[in-house]
C-alpha cells in the first residue's frame, strides 16, 4: 500500500511530461503501482518467506482495500501538500532586490 501511494505521487508529478520515461514521464511509477497491486492481490507464492514460515495470506478483501487506499492516499497527500510555483519577479522587484532570487545574487 505504501509503495502504491508513493508511486502514485511520483506519477502525478510526472504526469505533464507524458507516459514515456524517455521524456521524464510516468511510465516507471505506473509499472511499480501495477506490480504492487498484482502482488497485493495474488499474495505470496511458493518461494516466498511467508510460505516457508507457514504464514497464511490475507483475505482477498484486505488486499482489495489496500489496492484502493494506496493510490487514494497518495493522491490525497499530493492534493494537500501541493504548492503552486512562485510567480516570476517583476521588473521593479528585481531592480530593488526584493525578488525571490535577490538573496542568491547577494
Amino acid at each position: 500500500m505504501a509503495a502504491m501511494g508513493v508511486m502514485t505521487v511520483a506519477g502525478s508529478v510526472k504526469w505533464p511530461q507524458g507516459l514515456w520515461v524517455q521524456n521524464d514521464g510516468y511510465e516507471y511509477p505506473l509499472v511499480l503501482v501495477v506490480v504492487s497491486a498484482v502482488l497485493a492481490l495474488t499474495g505470496p507464492g511458493r518461494w516466498s518467506a511467508d510460505h516457508a514460515l507457514g504464514l497464511t495470506p490475507w483475505p482477498l478483501w484486505v488486499s482489495v482495500v489496500a489496492v484502493v487506499i494506496g493510490p487514494l492516499s497518495g493522491l490525497l497527500t499530493r492534493a494537500v501538500l501541493h504548492r503552486r510555483p512562485a510567480a516570476e519577479d517583476t521588473t521593479e522587484d528585481a531592480a530593488e532586490g526584493r525578488g525571490p532570487h535577490a538573496r542568491a545574487a547577494r
